[in-house]
């Protein structure tokens, strides 16, 4: 009598190498979700084009890189994004259109008071008038120093804030493999840096003072100029005691 070979079930197996495979599969599709959604945050952070996949334009036919497919399909559809760096821009654009034209009228301002006062006094062609006007000029490149400072760093500040803010989604987005969720977040972001703008208050008095002390500077320069007329030359001390004969 022969026995042929027993069947053996391999359902367990199978079941396994399938399931396998279903993970592989989403996994490979979570990893390009994420990685179509780390593009699209870039483009809105960085500005740039993106695949517009929800477009009824779009055909399937692109590269990973967002690039055309030579000869396949109809043109893909894009979606363009400007970037963060625009808004940065403007903001740092409105503080300067606001600040820079104060500091100079405030400038000009005290150089016709201090003309004024210099004048009054009878001291426009004194050693006075030259260091006041030095003294102005000093104190209005200190000043103009000062606000492009301050400028600069309220744009690190928000342009730290952006970088913040985009770690952040990306960091969500790896972990949740949600690339629409991702987007909608780079995008409020977007829209919440775009409508924040910086406080701008009036500057107060910044040449305050510049004309003090004018008076006193009156005195001084007549003091000295009496005494230079009253002290004896070199050439009288120098004979002083000689018997001419």
């Amino acid at each position: 009598m022969c026995f042929g070979s027993p069947e053996i079930d391999t359902s367990y197996q199978d079941y396994e190498i399938a399931e396998s495979e279903r993970a592989r599969e989403e996994e490979d599709q979570r990893q390009a979700d994420i990685d179509a959604g780390m593009r699209e945050i870039a483009a809105i952070f960085e500005g740039g084009s993106i695949v517009n996949t929800e477009s009824p334009d779009y055909d399937g036919f692109y590269s990973s890189s967002n690039q055309y497919l030579e000869g396949e399909g109809d043109q893909v559809p894009m979606t363009t994004y400007e970037g963060m760096q625009p808004i940065l821009d403007q903001r740092e654009q409105a503080q300067m259109d606001y600040y820079l034209p104060q500091l100079e009228d405030q400038k000009v301002s005290a150089e016709e008071d201090l003309v004024f006062a210099l004048a009054r006094a009878g001291l426009l062609d004194s050693t006075t008038a030259g260091e006041r006007q030095a003294d102005l000029s000093q104190e209005y490149a200190l000043r103009e120093g000062s606000l492009l400072a301050d400028i600069a760093s309220d744009i690190a500040n928000e342009e730290a804030k952006m970088n913040n803010e985009r770690a952040s989604i990306e960091a969500g987005l790896q972990s949740t493999g949600d690339a629409t969720q991702a987007t909608n977040q780079a995008l409020a972001s977007y829209g919440t840096f775009a409508a924040d703008q910086p406080t701008l208050d009036p500057l107060g008095d910044l040449f305050f003072g510049i004309t003090e002390g004018i008076g006193a500077a009156k005195n001084a320069e007549e003091v000295a100029n009496v005494q230079r007329i009253s002290a004896p030359s070199p050439l009288s001390t120098s004979n002083a005691g000689r018997t001419v004969g």
